[in-house]
């Protein structure tokens, strides 16, 4: 017999085997020993939950010539047929592949035949939510006016995208994401019956980085063995699925926290060295911030994905030191970042400007949660309050115009933003903008003088002032500009200039 993965060798072959979808697997074995099946279900959430697994037990489980309270016997010719995929009448559809209106108007014409072996026909169309808009259609006749011994069995991981005709037809159960818990027991099943030795601690990472999904926790755990032949270790599993340990991303986060630019750019280049991908070092940074901010949220009660017991101290500290508000900044601007990666071919340009961005973002955000303090302003003071409500109030035009810029820079060029946000407007002089940067980002200063990026510039200016403009990047302390009163004006308004005036 040819090799078999451990995910099929392992897959339940019984409604008792199916792990974490107790109400549902007890609604349908009810179901099946009283003999009230419908003619469609729907099965539904996220991938590895057992959904392709629990339609087969449910096509065995009706068609079973030895069925004994509602369970499959596994044993009569049906059962084993099934099992070995020779059962002629249940028929299993890659919807993904299958899902033009060709393809189920073959299924109309051949749903009409009599099952030849068992007592039901059944259908499975996986990733039924692929079908298209015409498919459906024909599928919904079907599903409108089935024949009595045919059952329809659809599964998908995106129940949004099911028509809701298609909804209304179906007798629906949606699928749990497992619990750590749930999946380190079936894991150290499986180590135990391959006789693997492997550290507990191993399996607890496994069942963490599976996402709920059992099915990738045992694909991970054979990739790990097939590569380690003797006791495998936590270390062994950060190896071989190119994992980046989450001391290593505490301590990032605590560099960013400190404001320490060149620790983090330290940090990131040394893995990056080390091999680890920078896609794979965002995916990591962003499970570690959802722990921080589930920890933020929930305590010692949120389930953690990322961080174990190690760095859990560390995940503590940082959570009293950061607002929810600012974490959650934080996890837009990497995931962002994620998404772009993976069409980049500067990705460690982009992860460097994600966690330089981040820095300055945690940095400058002042989250104040007290009640606004109550200041009387005697009436002497009232034309000096007078002056500095126009500034503020020409400050906050200068911040709509900022951010109008960089929200339009983003939307075209994630880079770009990432560059021109370490800068601050200044202020227009004639059909001149000026842009100021300080020193210490030099690097972004002469990245946005390229032409590149002073075209994505230039063209969200043009959509913004149906004119164009020439832009001047400039040092704040730079007194090449001091004939334009741009140094003074910053001196009086401390950087908050709409308008430069002579």
């Amino acid at each position: 017999m040819s090799y078999l993965s451990l995910y099929r060798v392992w897959r339940p072959q019984r409604f008792s085997e199916v792990v974490g979808q107790e109400q549902t697997v007890l609604a349908l074995r009810n179901s099946v020993r009283e003999g009230r099946l419908t003619h469609a279900f729907l099965f539904s959430g996220p991938r590895g939950t057992g959904k392709t697994s629990l339609a087969k037990i449910l096509a065995k489980a009706v068609n079973c010539e030895k069925q004994q309270d509602g369970e499959p016997c596994n044993n009569c010719n049906s059962c084993r047929d099934i099992n070995y995929g020779n059962f002629m009448d249940v028929i299993e559809i890659d919807a993904a592949s299958n899902r033009g209106i060709d393809e189920i108007r073959d299924l109309r014409e051949k749903v009409r035949i009599l099952p030849a072996q068992g007592k039901r026909k059944v259908y499975i169309i996986d990733e039924v939510h692929m079908l298209t808009t015409e498919a459906f259609n024909a599928l919904l006749k079907t599903l409108e006016e089935p024949p009595e011994s045919v059952i329809f069995i659809l599964a998908t991981t995106e129940l949004q995208k099911i028509p809701a005709t298609i909804l209304s037809r179906c007798q629906r159960y949606s699928f749990r994401r497992l619990t750590q818990e749930q999946i380190i027991n079936r894991l150290q099943e499986v180590a135990l019956s391959d006789a693997m030795d492997i550290e507990s601690a191993a399996l607890e990472l496994i069942a963490r980085r599976a996402n709920g999904g059992m099915r990738d926790a045992i694909g991970m755990l054979e990739q790990i063995h097939s590569y380690q032949d003797g006791p495998i270790s936590r270390d062994d599993v950060l190896e071989v699925l190119g994992l980046v340990d989450d001391m290593f991303v505490a301590r990032l986060i605590d560099d960013v926290i400190a404001h320490d630019t060149a620790a983090i750019i330290e940090q990131l280049n040394t893995a990056l060295n080390q091999g680890k991908e920078a896609a794979q070092l965002a995916r990591e940074t962003a499970l570690y911030l959802r722990d921080l901010l589930m920890y933020k949220v929930s305590g010692d009660k949120a389930e953690m994905v990322m961080v174990s017991e190690n760095s859990h101290r560390i995940l503590r500290n940082q959570a009293h030191k950061l607002e929810q508000g600012q974490i959650l900044q934080a996890i837009r601007m990497i995931t962002d970042t994620s998404e772009k990666l993976r069409f980049s071919e500067g990705q460690r340009f982009l992860l460097e400007l994600v966690f330089l961005e981040m820095t300055e973002s945690l940095n400058k955000m002042d989250v104040f949660t007290g009640p606004a303090p109550q200041v009387k302003v005697p009436a002497s003071d009232r034309n000096t309050k007078m002056e500095r409500t126009n500034r503020a109030e020409k400050a906050d035009a200068r911040e709509v115009l900022w951010n109008r810029l960089l929200a339009g820079v983003k939307d075209k060029k994630v880079p770009t933003h990432a560059l021109l946000s370490q800068g601050k407007l200044l202020g227009m002089k004639g059909d001149i903008m000026y842009i100021g940067f300080h020193k210490s980002y030099k690097f972004h200063k002469d990245r946005m003088e390229e032409k590149g990026n002073r075209d994505v510039l230039n063209s969200v200016i043009k959509e913004l002032f149906d004119r164009e403009l020439e832009v001047e990047f400039i040092f704040l302390d730079d007194n090449k500009y001091n004939d334009i009163v741009v140094k003074k004006a910053i001196e009086f308004f401390g950087e908050d200039v709409v308008e430069i005036k002579d």
